[in-house]
């Protein structure tokens, strides 16, 4: 049957009628509702598929959205934990057909080992989606790797320099899916609040600059004021120093004169 493409062509024009009979559906229901009450409005596309309540559908649809829940919340959880301050060098979301591989490569020089961090996400038309995910070093050794897994986060310590390997897997038969990646070396710190300074804080800061500066020009004032007022004080000596001192030439020089004048008035000494 496979040979002669009559199963195949079934299948896709069966496939091809699904969404037009739903699309037909609801476009039904919207008039029915519409003919019946010309007041009420027609339902939306959102009424028509509202998921129903836990009590009206049984414990099969809370429980799966229990677990989704759970698998969330603790890849937030490892997230936070793990994935603090990280800032993707690629991120990257692509579509991965059936039956294929995509490959990255992340070159690692000569050095100290850097932290590699990242992450994947798979998603596609049904409610479970899962690729398989590896990392290989340049020796080709596999130094992580998960299968079936829609979702994950890694760390890897690059102690081999060269080029790493990233290969995400797709082995389904009939499925594509769309497969979000991220990458990224290094551990640095991210922003956070305390690294940011408020105007208040400038405010504070342009006060104490000011105030150091007030003490220090006051300081200043005050010890030059005390300098000038040293000198002025030696001033004042040497001054009276010299005043002093030329008294007493004056009176020497006088006496000199007079005492030369005598000896020569008096004869007898001739």
């Amino acid at each position: 049957l496979a040979g002669n493409g009559t199963l195949p062509q079934a299948a896709d024009a069966a496939g091809a009628m699904v969404p037009l009979r739903l699309l037909l559906a609801a476009l039904s229901v919207g008039w029915v509702a519409a003919l019946e009450d010309p007041g009420k409005p027609a339902p939306t596309a959102e009424q028509e598929f509202e998921v129903p309540e836990a009590g009206a559908t049984g414990g099969g649809a809370a429980d799966r959205a229990l677990t989704s829940g759970e698998a969330n919340g603790s890849l937030v959880e490892e997230w936070d934990r793990t994935m603090d301050g990280f800032v993707p060098e690629l991120l990257l979301t692509f579509p991965l057909a059936a039956r294929s591989d995509e490959f990255f490569f992340e070159d690692v020089p000569e050095g100290p080992p850097p932290l590699i961090r990242g992450g994947f996400f798979a998603a596609a038309s049904e409610e479970t989606s899962s690729v398989e995910f590896s990392i290989t070093d340049p020796k080709g050794k596999v130094v992580y790797k998960k299968d079936d897994a829609a979702e994950g986060l890694f760390q890897v310590l690059a102690e081999t320099p060269g080029t790493y390997t990233f290969c995400v897997s797709n082995h389904k038969w009939m499925q594509e899916k769309m497969v979000t990646f991220a990458v990224g070396k290094g551990k640095e710190p991210h922003l956070q609040s305390e690294h940011l300074t408020s105007m208040e804080d400038h405010v504070k800061s342009i006060e104490r600059t000011l105030m150091d500066i007030q003490t220090e020009s006051t300081y200043l004032w005050i010890r030059q004021k005390s300098h000038m007022k040293a000198v002025e004080s030696i001033h004042n000596r040497v001054l009276a120093f010299c005043v002093v001192e030329f008294l007493i030439l004056i009176g020497l020089s006088g006496f000199q004169v007079y005492y030369i004048k005598g000896l020569l008035s008096d004869r007898r000494i001739l």
